[in-house]
């Protein structure tokens, strides 16, 4: 058994090898012709970019003057015999920054609220009761959201993940999770033509984005490129399609791209339209309005993908998605190796609900019910023999 397991561990270890040295070579040659590479010379593209640029660089501003919210969620959920039980908060920290000194901070609705406790019944697929328990989380983010921009006025919100809901989350239309969906939706459209209204920035940060769809245009293009003898002869030996294949955006954007430097914006509604998933009175009309782009917020850290509302569909927004980023640049300096704003940090901090917070609220439960922790817990969670 172990030298089975030596022989699959050396095989992975030379899988990850031919990984890193490709994308090494692969980085060095897109570092030195990314500057030469014009979008506007290849028109399938054009439909969904939004400037000819392929990278750009972002000068930080200055945040003295500005009020800026995180915003995140958290979730638990508990399995017991009858039903399971999902926990979730959501909350908002307002960062208000001086000339000076470090920023005055407000929280909503508190500094560290309660956590709301839903019960989900177990007629429910396992899909639904997964679909149910993230529709609910993002609910009660989005109407921390709405509250924040009655409640304040701010000139950036951060919003701790996608600012469109994730095609998993959709279910089917005859399911009983879809009343819970239709109001995830009716919120949506509410904080979008709320933040149009305000004139707030509205900036999803998504942090471990598994998108592929820079890595599927420069699939398109670099054959194309390519052509050039000269750039040719910098990719011989490089499995390019190889890599392109097998690598999320980030993964291949943090090959070539510098601290401080964007990848071109493209619109949100590009990723849409191969997706069943999405039906046309969804939020489909608002996608397009919804633009992308990644950005390299710390040297060793992965870029992170950038999500900004805009106003409409004019080029000249791209001014407005640069504004954003030289705000959020200087958010995420606290670490070389984590480039993440600090309002989400400090959201994601006050949002995650503890193991204790959780064992508190069951042993309330058990406290008013009469009940036992035999009596909740399903089979497996109380094998008194071990394993799970």
């Amino acid at each position: 058994m172990d030298k089975n397991l030596d022989k699959a561990l050396s095989q992975l270890v030379e899988e990850i090898e031919r990984v890193e040295v490709t994308k090494n070579r692969f980085g060095e040659v897109l570092h030195r012709i990314k500057d030469m590479i014009s979008l506007d010379r290849f028109p399938a593209i054009a439909s969904c970019a939004v400037e000819t640029t392929f990278t750009k660089n972002i000068e930080p501003t200055s945040l003295s003057g500005l009020q800026i919210a995180g915003i995140d969620g958290g979730l638990v959920r508990r399995r017991f015999r009858s039903m399971d039980l999902i926990l979730i908060r959501g909350i908002a920290v307002v960062f208000r920054f001086g000339p000076e000194e470090g920023p005055d901070v407000d929280f909503f609705p508190d500094p560290f609220p309660e956590p709301q406790i839903r019960p989900m019944m177990l007629t429910l697929s396992a899909t639904e009761l997964d679909q149910l328990a993230s529709l609910e989380r993002v609910a009660a983010e989005l109407r921390v959201t709405l509250s924040v921009l009655d409640e304040f006025h701010t000139d950036l919100i951060l919003v701790d993940g996608s600012l469109f809901y994730h095609p998993r989350d959709r279910p089917q239309s005859g399911s009983v999770v879809y009343e819970k969906f239709q109001e995830v939706l009716s919120l949506y459209k509410q904080l979008y033509n709320k933040v149009r209204k305000k004139g707030t920035t509205l900036v999803g940060i998504v942090k471990d984005s598994r998108s592929s769809r820079i890595t599927s245009i420069l699939g398109d293009i670099l054959p194309h490129i390519l052509r050039e003898p000269a750039i040719f002869e910098m990719m011989q030996g490089v499995d390019y399609r190889w890599l392109l294949k097998i690598s999320r955006d980030c993964d291949i954007l943090d090959t070539f791209l510098e601290e401080g430097e964007r990848s071109f914006v493209f619109r949100y509604s590009s990723e849409l339209q191969n997706n069943s998933n999405l039906q046309s009175d969804d939020l489909g009309n608002w996608a397009s309005s919804i633009w992308v782009t990644y950005l390299k917020t710390a040297r060793n850290d992965l870029p992170l993908r950038i999500e900004i509302l805009i106003d409409d569909d004019s080029n000249a927004n791209v001014s407005k998605v640069d504004k954003a980023l030289a705000a959020v640049l200087p958010l995420s300096w606290q670490h070389p190796e984590y480039g993440i704003p600090t309002p989400i940090l400090e959201a994601d901090a006050r949002a995650r609900i503890t193991a204790n917070e959780t064992s508190m609220v069951i042993d309330r439960l058990m406290a008013l019910s009469g009940l036992t922790y035999t009596t909740l817990e399903k089979r497996r969670s109380r094998n008194p023999f071990g394993g799970s």
